[in-house]
Formats: C-alpha cells, sequence, structure tokens
C-alpha cells in the first residue's frame, strides 16, 4: 500500500476515532424521543446517531487497515490476530450499533439484539486493542503512537474508571456509559491516525539511497 493510501486511510481512522470520543458529548445534547417526529429537529437527531454511534467503528477499520500496512512484518504474527480480532469487535459494534440505530429511528425502540451484538463486538475489540496497544508500544517511536499504545492498552480499566465517575455524578445519565467504552479509544485512534498520517514519503534520492 502506497503512503498516499496509508494517510487517506488513516485520516479515515482519525475522523471515526473523533467522531467515537465525542459520542457521548452527542448523546447527552437531546434524545431522539423529546423531539416531535417527522421535523428537521427529528431528522438532525436521528442524523447524529448515525453518524456518532454507528459510524465511527467503520472508520477506525480504515484507521485499523492503515496501521497493519504501516507495520507490515514489523507487526509479527501475534500483532496481526490482535488487529483483526479488534477489526471483528469494531465492525461488530458498528453492526450492533445500526441494528439499534434502525430499530429506534424505525420507532420500533431498542433492540436486544443490536444491544447484544454491540456488546459482544466491545468485548473482542477490547481484547483486540490490549493486543494492539502493545504492539504499538514495542513498534512504533514516536510520542502520538506511544500515548495511543497506553490509551488502548488501558481502555478497559479507563472506561471502568470513566464509568464510576459518572455513576456517582449523574448515574441517570447514559451519556457515561458511551464514555466508558468510546472515550479511550476515541482519542487512542486520534492520535495514532496523527502519527501515521504524518509519515513522508520518501523522495527518489532517499530511495536510491535506502536501495
Amino acid at each position: 500500500m502506497s503512503t498516499t493510501t496509508v494517510s487517506r486511510t488513516a485520516t479515515a481512522g482519525l475522523v471515526g476515532g473523533a467522531l467515537w470520543a465525542l459520542l457521548p458529548v452527542a448523546w447527552s445534547l437531546t434524545v431522539l424521543d423529546d423531539v416531535e417526529r417527522g421535523t428537521l429537529s427529528w431528522f438532525a437527531v436521528a442524523a447524529s446517531y448515525w453518524i456518532f454511534a454507528v459510524l465511527p467503528p467503520a472508520l477506525i477499520l480504515a484507521g485499523l487497515t492503515a496501521l497493519r500496512r504501516a507495520l507490515g512484518d514489523d507487526a509479527g504474527r501475534v500483532g496481526g490476530i490482535g488487529m483483526a480480532v479488534a477489526a471483528c469487535g469494531m465492525a461488530a459494534m458498528a453492526v450492533g450499533n445500526g441494528i439499534e440505530v434502525g430499530s429506534i429511528t424505525a420507532g420500533g425502540g431498542e433492540s436486544d439484539l443490536g444491544h447484544s451484538v454491540f456488546l459482544i463486538g466491545f468485548l473482542v475489540s477490547v481484547v483486540g486493542g490490549i493486543v494492539t496497544g502493545v504492539v504499538v508500544l514495542r513498534r512504533r517511536r514516536d510520542a502520538l503512537s506511544r500515548a495511543a499504545g497506553v490509551l488502548l492498552t488501558l481502555a478497559l480499566p479507563l472506561g471502568i474508571g470513566i464509568g464510576l465517575l459518572g455513576s456517582s455524578l449523574d448515574p441517570e445519565n447514559d451519556a457515561w456509559f458511551w464514555a466508558a467504552i468510546a472515550v479511550p479509544t476515541g482519542i487512542a485512534w486520534v492520535l495514532l491516525s496523527l502519527s501515521l498520517r504524518s509519515v513522508r514519503p520518501q523522495a527518489p534520492a532517499e530511495l536510491a539511497t535506502a536501495s
């Protein structure tokens, strides 16, 4: 994969990470049931559900692709498996949220199937994210990557801490649930994608020297 293609997929990961980190903010602004169905406000809120809950995991998949290509053989077999597991988890989260949001926007309420698929995907993504974070820490030396690796590795305990804080401050607010799940991973992918985007293409003279 060319450097330009890696940069483009890393950009998708960057956007996905930013939207994922902002999910709890978007979720706390308004609830679809609080606006009149069929109005412009209703469509705007429904669109925000798709943009912040369904799209980000799919975009982070592109970021995982950029990371896999950037690491190449340095990822190793375990790293490759970890990133594949993380990708499966993210895909399941996107599908689960898609089922859930689709049911909500269609007027059917929350979906047990969508919720279950999402939670399973989350658990799978945590396992894959830990392995991915360790590989990033071992193989990429820049500050952004190392910070992202720490966040990916510690996403679960950080999320638990956020959830406990939220339950003590505002236990009725679902935004804290989404903050626990999305914020550490979202910020990690913003940082890691910025690092992947900063890779400079080699000039012809540099390529000749390297060869």
